[in-house]
């Protein structure tokens, strides 16, 4: 028996079902996206599988980022816009600051600040059916569209810090990155 596939999505609805099925440990409000959820799906024994699903569009920004990980990413419905970001001698000034994980989400200790440096983006649109990667020393930012559906697989950890990328205008650092109680939230 054939099953229609989804109006945006390469997914049978039962295919889509399936995975939401093994999604578990729901963070909302993931990476300061109001209506981003980030969920696992499976088990975490060589890396982590993660399906990201926001159900709004954002205009909030994500501080540029690395990870402490390789990342393959699958985008299942909607869209991103992925901002990869590297030095560059016409690029806008940033502090690089390094963050140590704790162990838990959204609870990271600042670590040693890098020297001021130019930094400018490329920016790449990602649609359903599309695989975009990055390694782990790689900086990011991104933006989700509304109803947008991610599978995100992290590798192994590579590194025990990831670098975050804070404007730095008349000779200040902006403390753009903030972690707030609503944020990282567990939800049933």
């Amino acid at each position: 028996m054939t099953e229609e596939l989804l109006d945006d999505s390469m997914l049978t609805e039962s295919q889509l079902q399936m995975l939401k099925a093994m999604a578990n440990s729901r963070l909302g409000n993931y990476a300061g996206i109001p209506g981003l959820s980030s969920f696992l799906v499976g088990g975490p024994e060589c890396g982590k599988v993660r399906l990201f699903d926001c159900s709004r569009a954002h205009e909030e920004n994500i501080v540029p980022h690395s990870h402490r990980f390789d990342v393959l990413c699958l985008v299942l419905r909607g869209a991103v816009e992925n901002h990869l970001w590297h030095l560059s001698p016409v690029g806008d000034l940033f502090t690089a600051t390094e963050l140590h994980y704790t162990g838990t989400p959204g609870q990271l200790e600042r670590g040693v600040c890098h020297p001021v440096a130019r930094y400018s983006r490329i920016s790449t649109p990602y649609v359903h059916g599309d695989f975009y990667s990055m390694k782990a020393s790689e900086i990011h930012s991104i933006t989700f569209s509304r109803d947008a559906l991610v599978l995100f697989f992290e590798g192994p950890e590579q590194v025990t810090k990831t670098l975050i990328l804070e404007p730095f205008v008349d000779g200040v650092t902006v403390p753009t990155f903030q972690v707030q109680p609503w944020m990282y939230a567990p939800t049933p």
